[in-house]
């Protein structure tokens, strides 16, 4: 693999971190605007918390493989090390995936909390 490689990846990481981060603005402000409110159960408070922490966790995964992706690309520019940007790429591709397991959970277990909010 040459050394452009891994930083093809980039982007469709970055849109992910994107994604992430509005989903995060979002539900920081929808969790703001509950507290304000009188009549919302705590117990919807405390699940969108668990939300806001699952897509911190989601986050943090998606940054640890953008760091990942670039060192692995570097490596392979300066080094020449396959065996290097081999595992640099194995790990990236682990924490990608791991990261949109996370948001998998997060969507799936969104529908239920929007259920319980509106009280469906």
């Amino acid at each position: 693999m040459e050394w452009y490689g891994p930083l093809t990846v980039l982007p469709a990481v970055a849109l992910l971190i994107l994604s992430t981060s509005n989903f995060i603005g979002s539900l920081n402000s929808e969790v703001f605007q509950m507290e304000q409110m009188k009549d919302v159960k705590k117990e919807i408070i405390i699940l969108k918390l668990g939300q806001l922490k699952r897509l911190g966790i989601a986050m943090a995964l998606l940054y640890i493989s953008s760091l990942l992706f670039l060192v692995a690309g570097i490596s392979k520019a300066i080094l020449e090390s396959d065996p290097l940007l081999n595992g640099l790429m194995i790990i990236g591709v682990l924490s990608t995936t791991l990261a949109l397991g996370v948001l998998l959970i997060h969507s799936l277990k969104a529908v239920s909390i929007r259920q319980k909010h509106l009280n469906i």
